[in-house]
Protein backbone atom coordinates (compact mmCIF):
# COMPACT_ATOMS: atom_id res chain seq x y z
CA UNK A 1 0.00 0.00 0.00
CA UNK A 2 1.34 3.43 -0.86
CA UNK A 3 0.24 7.03 -0.44
CA UNK A 4 1.98 10.19 -1.60
CA UNK A 5 1.00 13.86 -1.40
CA UNK A 6 1.88 16.03 -4.40
CA UNK A 7 1.42 19.80 -4.71
CA UNK A 8 0.19 21.67 -7.80
CA UNK A 9 0.02 25.25 -6.55
CA UNK A 10 -3.42 25.62 -4.99
CA UNK A 11 -4.22 21.90 -5.36
CA UNK A 12 -2.92 18.97 -3.36
CA UNK A 13 -3.07 15.49 -4.84
CA UNK A 14 -3.32 12.53 -2.45
CA UNK A 15 -2.22 9.63 -4.64
CA UNK A 16 -2.91 6.07 -3.51
CA UNK A 17 -2.16 2.58 -4.85
CA UNK A 18 -2.43 -1.00 -3.67
CA UNK A 19 -0.72 -4.19 -4.84
CA UNK A 20 -3.97 -5.10 -6.59
CA UNK A 21 -4.32 -1.74 -8.33
CA UNK A 22 -0.76 -1.93 -9.61
CA UNK A 23 -1.64 -5.26 -11.27
CA UNK A 24 -4.15 -3.28 -13.35
CA UNK A 25 -1.69 -0.42 -13.86
CA UNK A 26 -3.83 1.86 -11.72
CA UNK A 27 -3.62 4.24 -8.83
CA UNK A 28 -6.29 6.71 -7.69
CA UNK A 29 -6.19 10.22 -6.31
CA UNK A 30 -8.19 12.45 -4.03
CA UNK A 31 -7.64 16.20 -4.38
CA UNK A 32 -7.73 19.03 -1.86
CA UNK A 33 -8.44 22.61 -2.88
CA UNK A 34 -9.20 25.46 -0.44
CA UNK A 35 -9.60 22.91 2.35
CA UNK A 36 -12.18 20.81 0.48
CA UNK A 37 -11.33 17.21 -0.40
CA UNK A 38 -12.67 15.76 -3.64
CA UNK A 39 -13.16 11.99 -3.36
CA UNK A 40 -11.83 9.83 -0.55
CA UNK A 41 -9.75 7.01 -1.96
CA UNK A 42 -10.25 3.32 -1.27
CA UNK A 43 -10.77 1.23 1.84
CA UNK A 44 -7.48 -0.69 1.70
CA UNK A 45 -5.64 2.64 2.05
CA UNK A 46 -7.74 3.76 5.03
CA UNK A 47 -4.97 3.99 7.65
CA UNK A 48 -2.58 5.95 5.45
CA UNK A 49 -5.45 8.10 4.15
CA UNK A 50 -6.73 9.02 7.62
CA UNK A 51 -3.22 9.87 8.74
CA UNK A 52 -2.78 12.14 5.71
CA UNK A 53 -6.04 14.06 6.13
CA UNK A 54 -5.42 14.47 9.86
CA UNK A 55 -2.08 16.03 9.00
CA UNK A 56 -3.44 18.26 6.22
CA UNK A 57 -6.85 19.10 7.72
CA UNK A 58 -9.99 19.36 5.60
CA UNK A 59 -13.26 21.27 6.05
CA UNK A 60 -15.40 18.86 4.04
CA UNK A 61 -15.46 16.26 1.28
CA UNK A 62 -17.25 16.07 -2.08
CA UNK A 63 -17.65 12.58 -3.58
CA UNK A 64 -17.88 12.28 -7.37
CA UNK A 65 -19.60 8.87 -7.44
CA UNK A 66 -20.18 5.72 -5.46
CA UNK A 67 -17.37 3.48 -6.77
CA UNK A 68 -15.17 2.15 -4.00
CA UNK A 69 -11.95 3.79 -5.23
CA UNK A 70 -13.66 7.19 -4.90
CA UNK A 71 -16.06 6.76 -1.97
CA UNK A 72 -14.15 4.09 -0.06
CA UNK A 73 -13.38 6.29 2.95
CA UNK A 74 -16.41 8.60 2.78
CA UNK A 75 -18.17 6.71 5.63
CA UNK A 76 -15.02 7.12 7.74
CA UNK A 77 -14.93 10.86 7.01
CA UNK A 78 -18.63 11.27 7.86
CA UNK A 79 -18.24 9.25 11.05
CA UNK A 80 -15.49 11.65 12.16
CA UNK A 81 -17.96 14.54 11.93
CA UNK A 82 -16.53 16.00 8.72
CA UNK A 83 -19.36 17.07 6.38
CA UNK A 84 -19.64 15.37 3.01
CA UNK A 85 -21.50 16.48 -0.10
CA UNK A 86 -22.86 13.71 -2.33
CA UNK A 87 -25.73 13.33 -4.74
CA UNK A 88 -28.88 11.68 -3.36
CA UNK A 89 -28.33 8.66 -5.64
CA UNK A 90 -24.80 8.27 -4.30
CA UNK A 91 -26.00 8.46 -0.72
CA UNK A 92 -28.68 5.82 -1.34
CA UNK A 93 -26.12 3.45 -2.87
CA UNK A 94 -23.57 3.96 -0.09
CA UNK A 95 -26.19 3.37 2.62
CA UNK A 96 -27.24 0.02 1.15
CA UNK A 97 -23.61 -1.02 0.44
CA UNK A 98 -23.88 -2.89 -2.87
CA UNK A 99 -21.88 -6.01 -3.62
CA UNK A 100 -18.84 -5.69 -5.86
CA UNK A 101 -16.80 -8.17 -7.87
CA UNK A 102 -13.93 -10.14 -6.40
CA UNK A 103 -11.27 -8.23 -8.35
CA UNK A 104 -12.60 -4.95 -6.94
CA UNK A 105 -12.41 -6.38 -3.41
CA UNK A 106 -8.77 -7.27 -4.02
CA UNK A 107 -7.87 -4.02 -5.78
CA UNK A 108 -9.67 -1.44 -3.64
CA UNK A 109 -11.73 -3.09 -0.89
CA UNK A 110 -15.47 -2.82 -0.31
CA UNK A 111 -16.78 0.48 1.05
CA UNK A 112 -18.49 0.10 4.45
CA UNK A 113 -22.10 1.21 4.72
CA UNK A 114 -22.61 4.93 5.23
CA UNK A 115 -24.23 5.40 8.65
CA UNK A 116 -23.54 9.01 9.61
CA UNK A 117 -25.49 11.91 8.08
CA UNK A 118 -24.24 13.36 4.81
CA UNK A 119 -24.13 17.01 5.84
CA UNK A 120 -23.88 19.80 3.24
CA UNK A 121 -21.28 22.50 3.86
CA UNK A 122 -19.76 25.67 2.41
CA UNK A 123 -17.79 24.38 -0.58
CA UNK A 124 -15.68 27.54 -0.89
CA UNK A 125 -17.05 28.35 -4.33
CA UNK A 126 -16.74 24.85 -5.79
CA UNK A 127 -19.71 23.68 -7.89
CA UNK A 128 -20.96 20.18 -8.66
CA UNK A 129 -22.03 19.31 -12.21
CA UNK A 130 -23.97 16.10 -12.88
CA UNK A 131 -22.13 14.09 -15.57
CA UNK A 132 -23.73 10.64 -15.89
CA UNK A 133 -22.40 7.85 -18.08
CA UNK A 134 -19.60 6.21 -16.11
CA UNK A 135 -22.24 5.80 -13.42
CA UNK A 136 -25.69 7.35 -13.18
CA UNK A 137 -24.70 9.35 -10.10
CA UNK A 138 -21.38 10.67 -11.44
CA UNK A 139 -20.61 14.36 -10.95
CA UNK A 140 -17.56 16.50 -11.56
CA UNK A 141 -16.42 19.38 -9.38
CA UNK A 142 -15.95 22.75 -11.08
CA UNK A 143 -13.87 25.58 -9.69
CA UNK A 144 -14.93 28.71 -11.65
CA UNK A 145 -12.39 30.85 -9.80
CA UNK A 146 -9.42 29.03 -11.38
CA UNK A 147 -11.32 27.37 -14.27
CA UNK A 148 -10.35 23.94 -12.97
CA UNK A 149 -12.40 20.76 -13.24
CA UNK A 150 -11.94 17.72 -11.03
CA UNK A 151 -13.26 15.10 -13.41
CA UNK A 152 -13.51 11.94 -11.33
CA UNK A 153 -13.86 9.07 -13.81
CA UNK A 154 -15.40 11.05 -16.66
CA UNK A 155 -12.29 11.39 -18.85
CA UNK A 156 -9.85 8.54 -18.01
CA UNK A 157 -7.76 9.06 -21.16
CA UNK A 158 -8.38 10.01 -24.77
CA UNK A 159 -8.82 6.46 -26.08
CA UNK A 160 -9.88 4.59 -22.95
CA UNK A 161 -11.77 1.66 -24.48
CA UNK A 162 -12.40 -0.53 -21.43
CA UNK A 163 -15.72 -0.04 -19.64
CA UNK A 164 -17.71 -1.51 -16.80
CA UNK A 165 -20.76 -3.47 -17.89
CA UNK A 166 -23.11 -0.72 -16.64
CA UNK A 167 -21.50 2.23 -18.48
CA UNK A 168 -23.25 4.25 -21.18
CA UNK A 169 -20.89 5.70 -23.84
CA UNK A 170 -23.64 7.91 -25.29
CA UNK A 171 -24.18 9.58 -21.90
CA UNK A 172 -20.42 9.87 -21.42
CA UNK A 173 -20.11 11.79 -24.70
CA UNK A 174 -22.84 14.23 -23.65
CA UNK A 175 -21.24 14.69 -20.23
CA UNK A 176 -17.85 15.36 -21.84
CA UNK A 177 -19.50 18.02 -24.00
CA UNK A 178 -21.06 19.59 -20.90
CA UNK A 179 -17.65 19.89 -19.23
CA UNK A 180 -15.88 21.05 -22.39
CA UNK A 181 -18.45 23.86 -22.71
CA UNK A 182 -17.21 25.21 -19.36
CA UNK A 183 -13.86 25.90 -21.07
CA UNK A 184 -11.67 24.64 -18.20
CA UNK A 185 -7.98 25.51 -18.20
CA UNK A 186 -6.95 22.58 -15.99
CA UNK A 187 -8.38 19.12 -15.40
CA UNK A 188 -7.46 16.80 -12.55
CA UNK A 189 -8.34 13.23 -13.50
CA UNK A 190 -8.76 10.71 -10.68
CA UNK A 191 -6.35 8.20 -12.25
CA UNK A 192 -4.13 10.28 -14.54
CA UNK A 193 -3.48 13.44 -12.54
CA UNK A 194 -3.16 16.92 -14.02
CA UNK A 195 -4.26 17.23 -17.65
CA UNK A 196 -3.43 20.39 -19.60
CA UNK A 197 -4.75 21.83 -21.82
CA UNK A 198 -8.05 20.54 -20.51
CA UNK A 199 -10.40 21.47 -23.35
CA UNK A 200 -8.10 19.89 -25.90
CA UNK A 201 -8.06 16.62 -23.94
CA UNK A 202 -11.83 16.64 -23.49
CA UNK A 203 -12.48 17.35 -27.16
CA UNK A 204 -10.06 14.65 -28.29
CA UNK A 205 -11.90 12.17 -26.07
CA UNK A 206 -15.25 13.30 -27.51
CA UNK A 207 -13.92 12.84 -31.06
CA UNK A 208 -12.40 9.43 -30.35
CA UNK A 209 -15.37 7.99 -28.48
CA UNK A 210 -17.91 9.40 -30.94
CA UNK A 211 -15.93 7.90 -33.80
CA UNK A 212 -15.59 4.54 -32.08
CA UNK A 213 -19.33 4.42 -31.32
CA UNK A 214 -20.22 5.33 -34.91
CA UNK A 215 -17.91 2.65 -36.30
CA UNK A 216 -19.30 0.04 -33.90
CA UNK A 217 -22.84 0.99 -34.96
CA UNK A 218 -21.85 0.45 -38.60
CA UNK A 219 -20.30 -2.93 -37.87
CA UNK A 220 -23.41 -4.01 -35.97
CA UNK A 221 -25.55 -3.03 -38.98
CA UNK A 222 -23.20 -5.11 -41.15
CA UNK A 223 -23.97 -8.15 -38.97
CA UNK A 224 -20.59 -8.43 -37.21
CA UNK A 225 -20.49 -10.21 -33.86
CA UNK A 226 -19.01 -8.61 -30.74
CA UNK A 227 -15.73 -10.56 -30.85
CA UNK A 228 -15.06 -9.44 -34.42
CA UNK A 229 -15.81 -5.79 -33.58
CA UNK A 230 -13.56 -5.89 -30.51
CA UNK A 231 -10.69 -7.25 -32.61
CA UNK A 232 -11.09 -5.12 -35.74
CA UNK A 233 -12.28 -1.82 -34.27
CA UNK A 234 -10.87 -1.71 -30.74
CA UNK A 235 -7.63 -3.64 -31.10
CA UNK A 236 -8.63 -6.74 -29.16
CA UNK A 237 -9.36 -7.57 -25.55
CA UNK A 238 -7.04 -6.89 -22.61
CA UNK A 239 -5.91 -8.93 -19.62
CA UNK A 240 -8.30 -6.88 -17.48
CA UNK A 241 -11.21 -8.72 -19.08
CA UNK A 242 -10.02 -12.00 -17.59
CA UNK A 243 -8.95 -10.54 -14.25
CA UNK A 244 -12.31 -8.78 -13.82
CA UNK A 245 -14.32 -11.81 -14.98
CA UNK A 246 -15.92 -9.76 -17.73
CA UNK A 247 -16.88 -6.70 -15.68
CA UNK A 248 -14.20 -4.35 -17.04
CA UNK A 249 -13.62 -5.05 -20.71
CA UNK A 250 -13.36 -3.61 -24.19
CA UNK A 251 -16.28 -5.81 -25.19
CA UNK A 252 -18.53 -3.88 -22.80
CA UNK A 253 -18.20 -0.82 -25.05
CA UNK A 254 -19.50 -2.88 -27.98
CA UNK A 255 -22.29 -4.34 -25.87
CA UNK A 256 -23.35 -0.89 -24.68
CA UNK A 257 -23.66 0.32 -28.28
CA UNK A 258 -25.57 -2.81 -29.21
CA UNK A 259 -27.98 -2.30 -26.30
CA UNK A 260 -28.72 1.25 -27.45
CA UNK A 261 -29.34 0.01 -30.99
CA UNK A 262 -31.59 -2.79 -29.80
CA UNK A 263 -29.83 -5.36 -31.99
CA UNK A 264 -29.08 -8.85 -30.72
CA UNK A 265 -25.65 -10.27 -31.49
CA UNK A 266 -25.60 -12.43 -34.63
Amino acid sequence: MSLAVENYGDVRRVRMASIGSRAFGLDVSAYIVRGVMIDSGFRHARRLFVRAIDSIGISGCIVTHWHEDHAGNAPEIAARGIPILIRSETEEILRRRPKIGAYRHVTWGRTPALRAPATPFDTAGLECVHTPGHTRDHQVVWDPQTRTVFSGDLWLGTAARMMHSSEDPYAIIESLRTVSALQPLRMFDAHRGLIEPAVNALDRKIDWLSGAVATIEDRIKDGCDDATIVKRVLGGETAAALLSQGDYTTRNLVRAVRRRGGSAEC
